[in-house]
């Protein structure tokens, strides 16, 4: 079935979400605050996402319109079902996530809805002909922006929005501007990441070992959970660092795992832009990232240093840098804090009601 065009006489006026992820993940998150900044800007928005899911939780304590679904597999005709009993020829479909986009992809192609979709991984993209059929397309970063071009997508359709900072974690944790909070004495490091391989925790844990080797004292923390923790625990063991660095579980919220850190770091085979990266910024924790996927986007306003990726030694080398140099921390620190406001969550809502307005007359209040 073929979609209406832009210059079509209706307009739209609800926007619906849908979103699969499980695990609360920084893409979650982002969906989170999407839906939230759209709601308090008087947009009509339900999010479609699995009954039982941290983001339904999340989603319903703030306010915001939630159908949660029993969501089991990707294609699940109970979530299809009910994603096409809720669209309209006035209604835009947000799809965040690959289980999403299949389904949404599927339902509006028989039922009237426009169709926009979020990218968030800068690796190749396998199901060319769906993006293809997207009104619009959201690149996360420029990297991301590439992988669609690849593709054969229309650029025209392609739009780059970064994630955003969640307002309500920089203002309960603002330490007025300054860095490192910690004594230089007792410098931690801190990463929040996933535990899978593309976010090279095991690159961390080799730096970890190189550090010590020049500052013993130094500790490090990964915030988070995934399938690569056996793996990283063997690892840790190898290298003797189960006194140097913690494999802590994903409870804590990134503003929380920062409040104590010296220095971020985000050593990442790929990433879409790092959510992670961007809380460092704002809370004023000088960053060290790798140069893969969308983290040049991340920092490039400020406030942080790139290595290459899958680089121990270089990553050991920056993080050595900053523990040396207080001056430099706090002068990434001071530039992080202005960079943020690139990323603020008033940016965000602001840049995707702009693409829904590109492929519909969009009336918002």
């Amino acid at each position: 079935m073929s979609r209406e065009r832009p210059d079509d006489p209706r307009r739209v006026s609800r926007i619906i979400h849908v979103a699969s992820g499980r695990e609360w993940r920084g893409g979650q998150h982002q969906v989170l605050l999407l839906a939230r900044g759209l709601h308090r800007h008087g947009i009509d928005t339900t999010v479609v996402t699995g009954a039982g899911t941290a983001l339904a939780g999340r989603l319903q304590a703030a306010g915001a319109a939630v159908e949660a679904v029993d969501w089991t597999v990707g294609l699940d005709p109970r979530v299809a079902i009910r994603l096409a009993g809720l669209l309209s020829r006035d209604t835009i479909v947000h799809a965040h996530d690959s289980h999403s986009h299949a389904l949404a992809d599927l339902v509006t192609r028989l039922r009237p809805a426009s169709l926009v979709v979020s990218r968030r991984v800068a690796v190749r993209v396998r199901r060319r002909r769906r993006y293809r059929r997207a009104d619009a397309l959201i690149a996360i970063s420029r990297a991301v922006r590439q992988r669609l071009l690849d593709a054969g997508v229309d650029p025209g359709r392609i739009h780059v929005i970064p994630d955003a900072i969640d307002p309500d974690d920089v203002s309960s944790n603002d330490t007025g501007g300054t860095s490192a909070p910690r004594s230089a004495d007792l410098p931690l490091i801190v990463c929040v990441a996933a535990l899978t391989r593309e976010k090279g925790i095991d690159i961390l844990l080799d730096s970890a070992a190189l550090v010590r080797a020049a500052n013993p004292r130094v500790r490090w923390q990964v915030i988070g959970e995934g399938p690569e923790r056996g793996t990283l625990e063997a690892q840790r063991h190898r290298l003797g660092l189960e006194a140097v660095v913690e494999l802590s579980g994903a409870g804590a919220s990134a503003a929380t795992a920062f409040r104590d850190a010296t220095i971020a770091v985000q050593p990442s085979r790929s990433e879409g832009l790092g959510s992670a990266v961007l809380q460092a910024l704002a809370l004023g924790i000088p960053v060290i990232a790798t140069d893969a996927g969308g983290l040049p986007d991340a920092i490039g306003h400020g406030g942080g240093l790139l290595v290459p990726a899958e680089s121990p030694v270089e990553l050991a080398r920056a993080v050595q840098r900053l523990l040396s140099d207080r001056s430099e921390r706090e002068r990434l620190g001071a530039d992080g804090r202005v960079a943020a406001g690139y990323f603020s969550l008033e940016k965000l809502v602001e840049r995707t009601v702009d693409v829904y307005r590109s492929i519909a007359h969009f009336r918002d209040s």
